[in-house]
């Protein structure tokens, strides 16, 4: 599938029954998109030519998928108001997630903000939903000069909601303003909160890595970070952010590497902070490991704390069993 022609795709979710399909009623679990497609019904033998059309004639739950890729097949704006699966390569631009109760599934997309407006400098805005899953996607250079904020993904949950957050196979670089932003923010808002999984994917040359922040909730953060990398990252590679009478942010970090970053490799800062750590290595950092203002960095004891300016230590050493 070439991914030659792709400009733009943004995807909003909004909340099912609020906006009507222009298509009219959704016939097929799978529909296709293709560059020399027309319309409706977007089936195999017939194509649609745009994204948006497909999204229309396809069932709740089901798929859109790209043939292949061009001008044709590319649209400024789709409008998904269902739970669906979109797979197309080479789609660039914004992507926002706001539907109570929706599960989405991106698969197999580039998005970046080179050479066009930021609408939101964001590459992946999740405002509300069930489940957000991220698969084989590249999410690069959300870093504009006139629009903030500057993130690759940002996973912020409503109050009264608790979502799922899973990233496979991903590259998230090169977003953050100078001083704020960066490759993925966690911030549930209100009593909103996080769980989240993030697994084989490298974040790196951001401004901050990955951080869960709980300073905006009364909820709960947990995150896991397997089987990954955070390098280069101009602040702190991973950290886990809160305070008193908020949020309790945990992050796990089992066979995963922070190196190289410009503050922090590893940092807990607040009371209900806390960071286990795995099979895990913090290495060429200005710090290694950093728990400060009461927050815990637990170490399994088969970790690599090494070549950092500073090492820094775990706040407690717990046991392999």
């Amino acid at each position: 599938m070439s991914t030659t022609g792709y400009r733009s795709v943004a995807l909003a979710v909004a909340l099912t029954g609020i906006l009507p399909c222009s298509q009219g009623a959704a016939q097929n679990v799978r529909t296709y998109v293709s560059e020399t497609g027309g319309g409706p019904p977007c089936i195999l033998a017939t194509p649609c030519g745009t994204i948006q059309q497909a999204h229309d004639n396809t069932d709740a739950g089901g798929e859109v998928l790209c043939l292949d890729a061009g001008p044709a097949a590319t649209v400024s704006a789709v409008t998904i108001t269902k739970s669906i699966t979109i797979d197309c390569r080479g789609s660039s631009r914004d992507v926002i997630v706001n539907a109570a109760g929706i599960t989405v599934t991106l698969r197999n997309l580039t998005l970046n903000s080179l050479g066009r407006p930021a609408e939101t400098g964001i590459g992946i805005d999740f405002r509300n939903g069930a489940a957000l899953f991220l698969e084989n996607c590249v999410i690069q250079d959300w870093n504009p000069s006139a629009a903030g904020p500057g993130i690759g993904i940002r996973f912020a949950p409503p109050a009264g909601v608790t979502a799922k957050l899973h990233v496979t196979d991903c590259v998230i670089r090169n977003n953050g303003l100078p001083a704020s932003g960066g490759g993925i923010i966690i911030q549930p808002s209100g009593s909103g909160s996080a769980r989240a999984l993030i697994e084989r994917t490298r974040v790196e040359n951001n401004t901050y890595g990955i951080f869960a922040n709980g300073m905006g909730s009364t909820g709960l953060i947990s995150v896991q970070i397997k089987d990954s990398v955070v390098a280069n990252n101009t602040v702190n590679g991973i950290s886990a952010f809160t305070s008193a009478g908020h949020a309790t942010t945990s992050i796990t970090v089992d066979r995963s590497s922070s190196l190289l970053n410009g503050a922090d490799g590893i940092l807990a800062q607040g009371p209900n902070a806390f960071v286990i750590l795995a099979n895990s290595t913090a290495i060429s950092n200005v710090t290694g490991l950093h728990a400060v203002g009461g927050g815990n960095i637990f170490s399994y004891q088969n970790n690599q704390l090494t070549g950092n300016v500073t090492d820094g230590a775990p706040t407690a050493m717990l046991t392999v069993r």
